[in-house]
């Protein structure tokens, strides 16, 4: 029993030291994240059709704004959607 227990300490200690990080949340918005690996991402893409570098912390906070801007305005369109259903829509319809 002893041996069992040392055997699942251990074990629970390799399998600590052996996490990594994969991906980092960079932005929370709302319910929303933005995760560095999106950001990275859209930075790339914008950079490459703008011919700017990518590296720039200027243009990546630019990006990022961006971002964040986009899930504020999803967010506040969800809050604002209006729901019909299809027989309230045939009733008007007729």
């Amino acid at each position: 029993m002893r041996k069992y227990l040392i055997l699942i300490i251990l074990f629970g200690f390799i399998n600590v030291s052996a996490q990594q990080v994969i991906d980092k949340i960079v932005a929370v918005v709302g319910n929303s994240i933005i995760l560095n690996s999106e950001l990275k991402f859209r930075t790339e893409l914008t950079a490459a059709r703008q011919k700017v570098n990518p590296k720039d912390p200027k243009f990546i906070r630019k990006v990022l704004n961006s971002m964040i801007n986009e899930k504020l305005v999803y967010a506040e369109a969800k809050l604002d959607t209006i729901q019909v259903s299809d027989a309230q829509v045939n009733r008007q319809l007729d």
